[in-house]
This record gives structure tokens, C-alpha cells and sequence, in this order.
């Protein structure tokens, strides 16, 4: 979802506020000892699709499309005990980031919004995850956005389906 926002101070810069919110479907579980993970997923536009952001230029920050801000809420969805223990399960952490990435049949490396949940488990099955981010970037009213393979994962950090990485 995208809300257009003018600048308070000015009046004249137009910023846009995305909304992302959602659940990412996930198969893990851990034993003794205590287990902590990065988890990545992108923050889709629809089933399949994700917008592609203009590359970071720190010569000019006020470049259409480049963020501004971003806050990002993570918490664990599905969980279930394996073992018949005391168990502990929770989100140390969560950020979004907008990470280079390659695509089969796309050239280049375009820039896609990556949300990091880093979680810990001991005794513990997570199935599922949530999360809820905001984005606040320069106003770009036509962004590039592109179908990807429904499997495809973001590079580095945790495969839902391989286990865990780091």
C-alpha cells in the first residue's frame, strides 16, 4: 500500500509511505542448545512481484526513491514444542534493508527491500513468522517493479526450506 505524505517543514517535497504487512511461511525447529538465525525475506508488492528502488547515492540523498526512514515489527507466528521440555522462542531482532539481488531473465543487480528477523529457538518448531514495515521514500511515481519466481529467496541468511544459516 502506498500513502503520498508532503514535507511539514516545506510543503513542497512530496515523500511516499509504503506499508508492508504480512506473515512469511517458514519450517524450523531446534533442540538443545539455544538457536539463533537471521531469517530473510523480500517485502512483496503482490504474490510474485517486488519493486525495485533506485541504487543508494550518497552525492545525492535527496535522489527520487530513496528511503528515508523505515521501522519494521516483527513477532513469531505458528510455534509448537518438539520436545517434551521447557522451551524458549522469540525475536531478537528485525530491520529492513534494500539489498542488491539477482534475478534469472533480469539484467543487473537491482536494489529490493529485504526484511532481516533475526530469532532464537531452544525445544521449539516455528512455522510461521509476521511482520508489519513502513517506508518513507522520496516521492517516485513510476517505480520499476517485476515478477520473480514465487521460490526465489533472497542472498545470504536462512532458507526456510535448507534450516538455518549463521
Amino acid at each position: 500500500m502506498r500513502y503520498w505524505i508532503n514535507s511539514q517543514s516545506t510543503g513542497n517535497e512530496r515523500f511516499m509511505m509504503e506499508v508492508y504487512t504480512g506473515w512469511v511461511q517458514c519450517e524450523i525447529g531446534f533442540a538443545v542448545p539455544t538457536t539463533h538465525f537471521t531469517m530473510k525475506s523480500f517485502l512483496p508488492l503482490a504474490a510474485g512481484t517486488v519493486r525495485f528502488y533506485p541504487p543508494p547515492n550518497p552525492t545525492m540523498p535527496e535522489m527520487p526513491g530513496g528511503i528515508v526512514s523505515a521501522t519494521a515489527v516483527a513477532s513469531l507466528g505458528a510455534l509448537a514444542p518438539t520436545e517434551d521440555e521447557a522451551n524458549l522462542f522469540g525475536v531478537d531482532s528485525t530491520d529492513v534493508r534494500l539489498e542488491a539481488q539477482t534475478f534469472g531473465g533480469i539484467g543487473g543487480s537491482p536494489q529490493c527491500l529485504v526484511l532481516n528477523t533475526r530469532c532464537g529457538l531452544l525445544n521449539c518448531h516455528m512455522f510461521n513468522y509476521n511482520y508489519s514495515v513502513q517506508v518513507i521514500t522520496r516521492g517516485e511515481p513510476n517505480f520499476n517493479q517485476s515478477g520473480i519466481p514465487t521460490n526465489q529467496r533472497p542472498a545470504g541468511g536462512a532458507n526456510p526450506e535448507g534450516g538455518p544459516i549463521g
